[in-house]
C-alpha cells in the first residue's frame, strides 16, 4: 500500500470544541489522548578537546542535572522530572549545527544564581534577561553553543 499523502487540507486541528451541558456558558478545548511522550533530547557536542566531559560538566554543574552514565562518545543525564538529555560525541561540522534549534528549556526557582552558574561553567546569555508579567525569561547558550531557554516563574 501506497503511504497516505498529507496535505494542508487534510491535516485537521486536533483540538475539538466541547460545550459543557452544566453551565451551559463554556466551551474548552478538547485534546485527544497523547500518542507519543518526550523523553529524550539528544545534542551532538565535538568529540575533540574534550568536549563531552566539558558538557557534562556544564549541565550538571551548572543546571543541575543527574549524570545516569558516562561513556567516551555518549553521556546521559537527567532532569528533575526525568526527562534524559543524551550527549552524543562527534566529529564532522555537518553533525554540529547548532543554529536556533532545538532549545532546551528549564524551568528554575533562581534565575541569578542559575545565570551565574551557567556564565562560570562556559555559558553566555544570548540577549537581555525579559520581565514579563509572569517571570524572568532568559536565553542561553551553552558552551557548544546550544540554546538554553531560562524560566523563574512569578511567586505571588
Amino acid at each position: 500500500p501506497q503511504p497516505q499523502q498529507l496535505t494542508k487540507e487534510s491535516v485537521k486541528p486536533s483540538i475539538t470544541e466541547v460545550h459543557i451541558e452544566d453551565t451551559g456558558e463554556t466551551t474548552i478545548p478538547h485534546r485527544p489522548p497523547m500518542l507519543a511522550r518526550l523523553t529524550r533530547t539528544i545534542l551532538m557536542v565535538r568529540s575533540s578537546g574534550g568536549g563531552l566531559a566539558k558538557a557534562v560538566e556544564f549541565y550538571h554543574s551548572a543546571l543541575g542535572l543527574g549524570v545516569v552514565r558516562v561513556t567516551d562518545e555518549w553521556a546521559e543525564l537527567q532532569t528533575q522530572n526525568g526527562i534524559s538529555v543524551s550527549l552524543q560525541a562527534v566529529t564532522t561540522e555537518p553533525q554540529l549545527s547548532t543554529g536556533y534549534s532545538p532549545i532546551l528549556n528549564f524551568q528554575v526557582d533562581d534565575m541569578d544564581s542559575t545565570i551565574t552558574n551557567c556564565v562560570q561553567m562556559g555559558g553566555h546569555l544570548d540577549g537581555p534577561i525579559q520581565y514579563p508579567a509572569h517571570g524572568k525569561v532568559a536565553v542561553m547558550r551553552s558552551p557548544d553553543g546550544h540554546m538554553i531557554g531560562l524560566y523563574e516563574q512569578t511567586t505571588k
